[in-house]
């Protein structure tokens, strides 16, 4: 007897089914590892763009002095010594007649001016230095021309510390307890954290 369809055949060793495709363990092995590969790829993209877009401008300003530490012995001895100074000082000045009093002062920064803003490339440079910048300060303390005396060595600094200089304001000199205007030289101090 015959049978129709080879399909209905129970006998497993006359079944010859050549529709299904068995993938086998090392297809599926690289099929795996590419989509891993994918994953991962998109999991850096989505990484970097979130950091772009969270990277915030923070540049530092011009810093300040690093404070100095100093062992308690030394400071100890260091506060004797000022007595004896503050001391020997206050004996001369008892013994002096008559009061003096400065004729001239120069002019000064005030505590409110900005510090000036630190160059990005020169940051991301870690380049730093010192700029020495002339003020010509009038009567009222506003200062009316500027210039670089010494240069850090680096153009992008040399023009900060100018430009914040130019913003600043100035306790005026004073002569015989007037505003006069004089000439003033301020160092500017870049600093990488």
């Amino acid at each position: 007897m015959s049978q129709p369809h080879p399909e209905w055949n129970t006998n497993p060793s006359s079944v010859h089914d050549t529709a299904v495709v068995d993938t086998t363990p090392r297809e599926k092995s690289a099929s795996m590892a590419l989509l891993w590969l994918i994953a991962l790829i998109a999991i850096a993209a989505a990484g970097l763009a979130w950091y772009k877009q969270s990277a915030i401008d923070t540049t530092p300003l011009a810093s300040t002095p690093t404070p100095i530490v100093i062992p308690a012995e030394e400071t100890v001895a260091a506060k004797q010594e000022a007595a004896r100074s503050e001391q020997r000082r206050s004996e001369a000045a008892r013994r002096s007649t008559a009061a003096v009093t400065p004729r001239a002062t120069a002019p000064r920064p005030l505590a409110s001016n900005p510090t000036p803003r630190y160059p990005t490339e020169a940051l991301r440079a870690g380049v730093g230095g010192t700029v020495m910048v002339r003020a010509e300060v009038d009567s009222n303390g506003v200062p009316t021309d500027v210039a670089v005396v010494e240069r850090s060595g680096h153009r992008e600094l040399d023009r900060a510390a100018q430009a914040a200089v130019r913003k600043w304001r100035f306790e005026p000199a004073m002569r015989n307890g007037k505003a006069v205007s004089s000439t003033v030289q301020v160092p500017v101090d870049f600093k990488p954290i």
